[in-house]
């Protein structure tokens, strides 16, 4: 193991506590949306100009799966409730990846996943993973790159 990779693993898993303890201030158990976004952001290469693209698509993700279970009621009279879910997840899927070529920022893999992880929950909870997303997103990612940014400049300062 480097040391390198070991301090890593202690300031993510220590600010990933730090945020968990945050939110259940707030009453809110459930930090997936923004640990989700950390991730992305690291198996994006690192480039901040992606972030807008995670967190806009991660949003878009969460308000697809929102609207599935209304859609899904619509046409559940006509082709039965099974069916009818079968279709919107078609049409939800098919839209994210269609659409990728010409609204990337909002249809991308970003919001594929989030829409995934979304339908996981039997009870959507949109508004609550809507705010995680946004202000713990920017506190748990953005609290990473400071603290990133700051361990470079000081190493840097030091050699």
């Amino acid at each position: 193991m480097k040391k390198e990779t070991v301090i890593a693993g202690i300031i993510v898993g220590v600010w990933l506590v730090l945020t968990l303890i945050i939110l259940s201030q707030f009453g809110i158990s459930q930090g997936w949306p923004a640990f989700l976004t950390l991730l992305f952001f690291f198996e994006s290469g690192t480039k901040t100009e992606n972030l807008k693209n995670i967190f806009v698509g991660a949003a878009v993700g969460i308000l697809l799966a929102a609207v599935m279970p209304s859609s899904a009621s619509v046409l559940a009279p006509v082709l039965g409730m099974e069916p009818a879910l079968l279709l919107v997840v078609f049409v939800i899927v098919f839209l994210i990846i269609a659409l990728g070529d010409v609204a990337h920022m909002f249809f991308n893999n970003y919001a594929f996943a989030y829409f995934t992880v979304a339908l996981i929950f039997p009870q959507q909870a949109t508004l609550e993973w809507l705010a995680v997303l946004i202000l713990g997103g920017i506190f748990f990612t953005g609290g990473i790159l400071a603290i990133i940014k700051l361990m470079t400049r000081n190493k840097e300062a030091t050699s």
